[in-house]
């Protein structure tokens, strides 16, 4: 009897101390990571377009790694926001205990939630904010999956130059990314021995951009360079350039690839066609990786809205971040291990070759100049001419 009651006795300890080993290993299986887009608002497509890549890639990958359950945490920045942004993050990071966070996008949203981060140590990709100096600097735990303003801008200047276009105007949109392009472009339009023909910032609060154009035109300049966000403003000033005849006049129109991104090009029309534009991204992209990517992405989500940049982004912080927790398979979930492991790394993406600063987490890139074409009656962006693994200064 006594024997018995004896095992019994274990038995109820070491099924106790399973129990609970069970409640450690459940608390430390989960992963939640936050995603803070824009839901609402003209920039709504954005949230959207995350929100179809992370579905993508938990088909393709499974909604576990290293081990540990992945639960998604989502938000509505509603645009270029830094106070709900701000809101948001200390909600997600204090009330919800998200560990990963994808966001927040723009750049007055970034600069909001860093002081946050860096305090909570909590990693965060930074898909949709371009400005320099906030990367790294701002946190040690954030990574650059987007661009910075610098790999964009200067390259296109010699591009310019290179082809004859040597007297250029420059427009950009009176914010921060509009400011630090204007500085790279016309510094890189300098040294390729070109000439600024005039410049002017425009406002991003609802601008009128055919007041703008005949200024642009007194200029006699061979090229406009534009710099808008993705969205509204890119699709307004490509109409207003079209409409006005300056397109017409023979001025060769160039910008960033925010201008023409396939997300809204098909609302500029045919007053697209021919732009040249510095991108990191098309779906045009010519590797077997990427032709995957594509062809997955439509069969899961539909043709429409098209594939943009902030999906290429998105996508590359989940490669990261699952990358990342398998690297920690079997350990507690560690932060400072967690981006170190990204920082310094090298991969393909459908984009091309990245590497991730080991110094600071921003992109070194392959940026491509491209052109609108129609390609089987649809507006796409042709990549003519690459620049190989630009860094972000």
């Amino acid at each position: 009897m006594k024997i018995a009651m004896k095992i019994a006795a274990s038995l109820l300890v070491a099924t106790s101390a399973a129990v609970l080993s069970g409640f450690g290993a459940s608390a430390q299986e989960t992963v939640k990571i936050g995603i803070l887009q824009s839901y609402s608002g003209i920039t709504s497509l954005g949230g959207q377009q995350t929100d179809s890549t992370v579905k993508l890639f938990m088909q393709k990958y499974g909604d576990t790694a290293g081990g540990k359950k992945i639960e998604l945490v989502r938000r509505d920045t509603t645009g270029p926001n830094p106070e709900v942004a701000k809101r948001l993050v200390q909600e997600v990071v204090t009330r919800e205990k998200v560990q990963v966070l994808i966001g927040p996008d723009y750049t007055p949203n970034t600069l909001a939630a860093a002081p946050i981060l860096m305090e909570a140590k909590v990693p965060s990709f930074v898909t949709g904010a371009a400005t320099t100096g906030i990367v790294g600097e701002k946190s040690k735990y954030s990574t650059r999956t987007f661009f910075a303003v610098p790999q964009l801008c200067k390259p296109l200047a010699a591009y310019a130059v290179k082809n004859g276009w040597k007297r250029v105007f420059v427009a950009v949109a009176d914010f921060a990314p509009g400011h630090d392009c204007e500085k790279y472009f016309i510094e890189a339009l300098k040294d390729a021995s070109g000439t600024l023909a005039g410049n002017l910032r425009i406002p991003v609060a609802n601008p009128e951009f055919s007041g703008y154009m005949q200024r642009i035109r007194d200029a006699k300049a061979d090229a406009l360079f534009i710099f808008m966000p993705i969205g509204e403003l890119s699709i307004g000033i490509l109409r207003a350039v079209n409409d006005s005849g300056l397109k017409a006049s023979g001025i060769k129109i160039m910008g960033t690839g925010d201008i023409t991104d396939e997300t809204y090009i098909d609302a500029v029309g045919d007053a697209a066609l021919g732009t040249i534009t510095t991108g990191i991204y098309s779906t045009q992209h010519d590797s077997a990786l990427n032709k995957e990517f594509v062809k997955d992405y439509v069969a899961l989500n539909g043709a429409k809205p098209r594939i943009g940049w902030g999906a290429i982004a998105t996508w590359d912080a989940m490669r990261m971040t699952y990358d990342a927790l398998n690297a920690q398979a079997g350990a507690k979930f560690d932060p400072d291990k967690f981006a170190a492991f990204i920082h310094g790394r090298t991969f393909e993406s459908p984009r091309g070759p990245i590497t991730i600063d080991k110094a600071n987490g921003d992109i070194v890139q392959n940026i491509y100049i491209r052109r609108v074409d129609k390609v089987n009656g649809v507006l796409q962006n042709v990549e003519i001419e690459s620049f190989k693994d630009v860094g972000f200064k």
